[in-house]
């Protein structure tokens, strides 16, 4: 007898375990639902002490490696960010 004329079923691989990461994901999509609520990624204009709008910039700041301590130059830098 010959199985050229049949298929072979195949079957997915059985995915075990998924009780941890679907709880992760249920708190990320939770979390990412509040930011979009509270508008966390969105600023509203400052402004300046004469009422004009302030100008919008953005600041990047590379974090430093922790292959060294940290010195106060660390924190000179990160306070540009914040002023």
């Amino acid at each position: 007898m010959s199985d050229k004329g049949k298929e072979k079923e195949v079957k997915a691989p059985e995915v075990k375990g998924t009780a941890r990461r679907d709880k992760l994901h249920a708190i990320q999509k939770s979390v990412q639902r509040k930011w979009e609520d509270l508008k966390i990624n969105e600023t509203s204009r400052k402004l300046n002490a004469d009422g004009t709008e302030r100008e919008k910039f953005m600041v990047t700041f590379p974090y430093p490696y922790m292959n060294g301590r940290l010195h106060l130059g660390h924190a000179f830098s990160l306070t540009k960010v914040f002023i």
